[in-house]
C-alpha cells in the first residue's frame, strides 16, 4: 500500500469510528463525543528492498547463492528501513453547525 493511501484510509477509519461511536453513546443516553480538534500521531516504518545480481567475481554482500549447472550466480539484497513521524489535527463534527 502506498503511504498516501495508508494515511487516507487511517483518517477515514478514525472519522467513521468517531461518528459511529458518537451515535452509539447518544443512543444509550450519553452526551456523545466532544466536537473539537484532536491530534493523530503517525509513526510509519517504510521498508524498501533493492536486489542486484552479479557473476561470481565481485565483492558483494551475499543473501543467497544459486547453483545453475556449470556456473554460479550471487544475489545482493539491500533492505532500507526508514521511519516517518508526523502529527496532524483532525476535527470530526459530531453536532450540526449553526446556519446549516
Amino acid at each position: 500500500m502506498e503511504l498516501k493511501e495508508f494515511i487516507k484510509q487511517t483518517i477515514i477509519q478514525i472519522t467513521e469510528g468517531v461518528i459511529e461511536g458518537h451515535k452509539h453513546i447518544i443512543e444509550h443516553g450519553g452526551e456523545g463525543v466532544y466536537d473539537e480538534y484532536h491530534p493523530v500521531n503517525f509513526d510509519v516504518a517504510v521498508v524498501s528492498d533493492e536486489q542486484a545480481k552479479t557473476d561470481i567475481g565481485g565483492k558483494i554482500s551475499v543473501a543467497s547463492i544459486f547453483s545453475t549447472g556449470a556456473g554460479s550466480e550471487k544475489i545482493q539484497k539491500n533492505t532500507n528501513h526508514s521511519h516517518i513521524q508526523f502529527r496532524i489535527q483532525i476535527h470530526v463534527a459530531t453536532k450540526p453547525r449553526s446556519g446549516m
